[in-house]
C-alpha cells in the first residue's frame, strides 16, 4: 500500500510524517516543539513528580491536525516525537 504524498512547490514527491507520539518523559518543556508546529497540535502540560515537584512536559492535545511536515522534531533538543507516514 503507497504511503500520503504531498507534492514540493517543485513538483516533487514528498512523503508525509505524522506525528503518533511525545515521550514526556525526555521532554525537557523547551517549547521549541511548540513554537515550530503550525497546526497547534501540542500543549505545555504538568504534573506532580515522585518528590511532589512540578514536572512540565509537552503533551499531544490536537494530533488529528498534525500536517506531518515534522518541525516538531527538527527542534527537538531531545527526540521526543516519533513520526509515522500514513497509507494512503
Amino acid at each position: 500500500m503507497a504511503n500520503l504524498m504531498a507534492k514540493t512547490k517543485g513538483g516533487g514527491d514528498w512523503v508525509q510524517n505524522f506525528v503518533m507520539s511525545l515521550d514526556k518523559d525526555k521532554c525537557i518543556a523547551c517549547g521549541r516543539c511548540y513554537k515550530a508546529c503550525p497546526s497547534s497540535v501540542m500543549t505545555l502540560d504538568e504534573e506532580e513528580d515522585e518528590d511532589g515537584d512540578d514536572r512540565k512536559f509537552m503533551k499531544l492535545v490536537n494530533d488529528l491536525n498534525c500536517l506531518g511536515c515534522m518541525a516538531c522534531s527538527k527542534v527537538c533538543p531531545k527526540g521526543c516525537f516519533e513520526h509515522k507516514p500514513m497509507a494512503a
